[in-house]
């Protein structure tokens, strides 16, 4: 996906912005992949601020609801 000429593999602020925003889910597969595999990374770290600064509407509540699950299971994975 490139909206905006931005290069979403470098995942950026920007770029997660108009992923969330834009996106189908053909385009955030990649993107929930990775935060299943890091949930607290840096990718999970700006997915979690844009959640807190912007209203995605829909998009934001799947997006929140995804991050707070796989941060709850591999809290329950490592203890």
């Amino acid at each position: 996906m490139r909206h905006r000429h931005l290069h979403h593999q470098h995942l950026t602020l920007a770029a997660l912005d108009d992923l969330i925003e834009n996106g189908t889910l053909a385009d955030w597969r990649p993107v929930l992949a990775r935060l299943r595999r890091d949930p607290e990374g840096p990718v999970a770290s700006r997915v979690a601020e844009l959640l807190s600064t912007r209203d995605y509407e829909e998009s934001g509540a799947l997006w929140g609801t995804f991050l707070e699950q796989a941060r709850a299971r591999a809290k329950n994975a490592g203890g």
